[in-house]
């Protein structure tokens, strides 16, 4: 037996919840579709018309329509417009009330479920009984609800749309129950149905409702005396699978829901720890229990986070990312007690909490000519001990950026496989024969100052762009002998804050030290490097 929750209309009722004012007269909800009359995309949308109510369908208006033909039908129609974020919410509190009714459900679509009763033996001994507990259990919700029963999930969605077969939950002022008047499931209640039904219960099923019209079968019971062999014959598959869905014979398994499942643990300890010693050892606890759980869902942690709590009210937390998902918690261990010996404690720990970010094990490809790690333990305790030296936010891989400004690169986390991927990506473009050609016509390498250094010049103000003549401060002073240049270069012209300017001069002093320079407007020189 399973029972089926459909809230009609659900996006339009959503919206109405709030607003009882409107719920009395003609309302449409509008939501912005596509144009379909181009294969591509088109860029202005068309409103169309998604949902009305009951007033609204009185006057004509019908889903499908644009806004001015509805309202031309319709001139006092109130025009709403979804909101998804509120839809969402609306979901999971509908989730939430399904999981105290029973474990075992099927979220179908928005605002509609399918609850298996085999696991909860009042509803199979008293189904009247327990649909109007589960009604009164649903009126915080305040939202219209429908519940009808059967003895197959999709028969059950079908009775959900009778009348006659199902049980409602309306407001206005107070909640107000309605019982279905024929509590047992027959096909006779469903028999005025239309055709097209069909497809909202299953995506096996697809009829071609026209094709069925000019046959003369346009309610699910004329459907239904149909013999099954020659329906098969005409139609093909679905059309004998929607046969045996109106017959009860077509009994599919429910896709239940399942939350997923958090790997958290906390502790309040009964007296305050002052050394590591002690901490490592309820950690380590810990990491088991959880590391134990990841291996019976059979997951891996791609992270872990650890918070702890001091005496004084301070609270400290930290991610750690992980090279490559594991479950051991020895490894776990050590790369905490790596990152716990590099920090100061105010006061005596008080509590701590673990968190792991479950994910899939991941398969490894082996190359021939590409090398990967080999010792991941190894390589996440030389990275924890080289952050722990430079400080956070220090350690990553240099990428460079798409710009013809010198030196321009970034700085990406180490420890992200896509990263180091299109490190080897980048540094195999620049490896090309192209570009091997190009570095090897530059005359001599240059050594590149990080940061630039900000130097005084003597300059020669003739012409467009200033002539360094002398350098006056720095590591390398004196008169310029010989240069070459200028060499403007620019970017980012069209964005204010980004855009950037400077003029570069190649130079040889009378110590013969060949240098690079660049001047930034307005008068100010800096040092880049130096050729070797």
């Amino acid at each position: 037996m399973y029972a089926s929750f459909q809230v009609p209309l659900f996006s339009l009722a959503i919206l109405l919840r709030d607003r009882p004012d409107l719920i009395s007269g003609p309302v449409a909800l509008v939501c912005c579709a596509p144009d379909s009359d181009t294969s591509t995309p088109s860029t202005a949308a068309k409103p169309v018309i998604l949902a009305v109510n009951h007033e609204a369908a009185r006057c004509r208006v019908t889903e499908g329509l644009s806004p001015t033909k509805a309202l031309a039908r319709c001139p006092h129609l109130n025009l709403i417009s979804s909101n998804p974020a509120d839809e969402c919410l609306h979901q999971d509190a509908l989730r939430e009330y399904l999981a105290s009714l029973g474990s075992d459900f099927e979220e179908t679509a928005m605002g509609v479920f399918i609850l298996d009763l085999m696991s909860i033996p009042h509803a199979m001994k008293f189904p009247g009984e327990w649909v109007e507990q589960a009604l009164r259990k649903a009126t915080p919700l305040r939202l219209p609800l429908d519940v009808a029963l059967a003895r197959t999930p999709d028969l059950s969605i079908l009775a959900g749309q009778s009348p006659a077969l199902r049980h409602t939950l309306r407001f206005n002022a107070d909640p107000i129950f309605c019982m279905a008047q024929h509590p047992t499931f027959a096909i006779q209640h469903i028999d005025s149905q239309p055709v097209h039904s069909l497809n909202c219960v299953s995506t096996e099923i697809a009829l071609e409702a026209e094709l069925l019209s000019l046959w003369g079968i346009e309610t699910l019971g004329q459907l239904a005396n149909l013999p099954r062999q020659g329906l098969a014959e005409r139609l093909g598959p679905e059309a004998k699978i929607a046969h045996d869905v109106l017959h009860g014979k077509h009994h599919r398994l429910l896709r239940l829901h399942r939350p997923p499942e958090r790997f958290n643990l906390s502790q309040q300890l009964e007296y305050p720890i002052e050394t590591m010693e002690p901490l490592l050892f309820a950690l380590n606890r810990g990491l088991r229990t959880l590391c134990s759980r990841l291996q019976s869902s059979q997951r891996a942690a791609s992270s872990l986070r650890i918070t702890l709590t001091f005496d004084d009210g301070d609270l400290y937390a930290h991610k750690i990312e992980l090279p490559e998902p594991t479950c051991d918690s020895s490894l776990l261990l050590r790369v905490i007690q790596t990152h716990l010996s590099t920090i100061h404690a105010p006061a005596p720990a008080t509590g701590w909490s673990l968190h792991l970010t479950s994910a899939s094990h991941e398969g490894k490809q082996y190359h021939l000519f590409k090398r990967s790690l080999k010792n991941s333990r190894r390589f996440m305790d030389t990275l924890g001990r080289i952050n722990a030296l430079l400080g956070p936010g220090r350690l990553g891989v240099p990428f460079l950026l798409d710009t013809h400004r010198p030196d321009s690169f970034q700085i990406k986390g180490a420890l992200c496989g896509d990263n180091i991927a299109a490190k080897e990506d980048q540094n195999g473009y620049n490896s090309s024969p192209r570009c091997g050609l190009i570095q090897n016509g530059t005359s001599l390498p240059l050594s590149r100052f990080r940061p630039t250094l900000p130097i005084h010049v003597v300059s020669d103000p003739e012409g467009r762009f200033p002539k360094p003549l002398a350098l006056l401060n720095g590591p390398y002073c004196g008169p310029v002998t010989t240069s070459n240049g200028p060499f403007p270069i620019s970017g980012h012209w069209w964005d204010p804050v980004e855009r950037w300017q400077q003029v570069e001069w190649d130079i040889q002093l009378t110590s013969n030290v060949l240098l690079r320079l660049a001047y930034h407007s307005p008068n100010h020189w800096v040092l880049e490097g130096i050729y070797q």
